[in-house]
Formats: C-alpha cells, sequence, structure tokens
C-alpha cells in the first residue's frame, strides 16, 4: 500500500508559529526539529506531509480513520528519508523537497516499482484540480497496463479512500492522490 501528500510552500498558512497549533500537531521532538531547523516552515510541512502520507496508508491498511495528528510520530533518517509510527505500524517515507513544494510518499510493503509524478496547475480551483489529477493519473494507468482510458475509473470508500476500477472490477493496484495550491500529485505500484 502506498500515500502521499503534497504542499505548496507558497499556499501554505505562514501563522503556523503559535504554539497552540504546534502543541496540537506535532510531538515535543517534531517541534524540536521544527524550531532547531535552519528553514522551519520547509520542516514543518515536511513533518506535515509525511504524517499526511502515512495516515493515507494507515487508512487504506486498517479502515479506520482517526483525528490526532500527534498520534503520527516522525522520525527522520536523513534530509529526504523518515520514518512515521501509528500504533506500533512503520511507514517508510521518501519526500521531495523544492523551493516550491514538498512531496511526500509513504509505503507499506510495496513490492512492485512505484510510479509517481508531480504536477504544477495554474487553475487552483479544487474540483479542477482534481479532475485534471485523476485525469493524468488514469491516462499513466492506461499507458503502463495497455488499458483504455475510457474503462478505468475512481470511486471512494466510506473511508474516503480512492479505488480503482477497470470496467465495474476493482483493481487491486494502490494508489494516493493529492493536490494542494498549485500542485498536484499521484503515486501507485
Amino acid at each position: 500500500m502506498i500515500g502521499n501528500d503534497i504542499v505548496d510552500l507558497k499556499h501554505s498558512a505562514s501563522n503556523w508559529k503559535r504554539q497552540r497549533f504546534l502543541d496540537k500537531v506535532f510531538t515535543k521532538k517534531e517541534q524540536f526539529l521544527v524550531l532547531s531547523s535552519e528553514n522551519q516552515h520547509q520542516m514543518l510541512w515536511l513533518l506535515w506531509s509525511m504524517k499526511e502520507a502515512a495516515y493515507k496508508v494507515y487508512v487504506q491498511q486498517f479502515g479506520k480513520q482517526f483525528f490526532n495528528p500527534k498520534r503520527l510520530v516522525c522520525a527522520l533518517i536523513s534530509e529526504a528519508e523518515g520514518l512515521v509510527s501509528i500504533n506500533n505500524v512503520v511507514y517508510v517515507t521518501s519526500s521531495e523537497i523544492t523551493e516550491d513544494y514538498v512531496y511526500t510518499i509513504a509505503n507499506a510493503n510495496c513490492q512492485k516499482a512505484t510510479n509517481s509524478l508531480v504536477i504544477k496547475t495554474e487553475i487552483q480551483l479544487y474540483h479542477t484540480q482534481s479532475s485534471l489529477l485523476k485525469q493524468a493519473f488514469i491516462q499513466s494507468v492506461s499507458e503502463i497496463t495497455n488499458i483504455e482510458p475510457n474503462v478505468l475509473n475512481i470511486k471512494k470508500t466510506k473511508q474516503g479512500v480512492p479505488q480503482l476500477f477497470i470496467n465495474s472490477e476493482i483493481s487491486a493496484l494502490s494508489f494516493s492522490l493529492t493536490h494542494c495550491g498549485r500542485f498536484s500529485g499521484f503515486v501507485y505500484c
């Protein structure tokens, strides 16, 4: 299973330095990582994207949603590699960090090659971005699998997890979609 998250660094809130926000979202160790970083804004959103990507995998894996960001505990292995633990389950993360965005992929035993793409869109309307992202994802899957795109369809579960259908049959493909501000991304394996 796989999850992803992207944060547009120019679009994300700049008033994150409120202690109440930090205390609600990050552990003391994570707050230390943010506050001791040379680029606090980037570090904050790196940790956030790690939590979000891992949360998506967790919900796919266990079918249980929750809202308690501090339950997701981040640890950095390197600048772009990390671990997120949720209830003794550990997810490996890999992040792409640019001046414009932070893009993180979380993995739980994805055995196949991973396909991932970040897309920049000037149109920031939620529904337009979502539609363009889904079209790009379906086109990519179509090209890799040689399945016509018109028979591919995305539907969400009750927990909000997107699933890919080929005609009316559910696919075993694990994937995740994300968008924020000017950027969108998909990953699948």
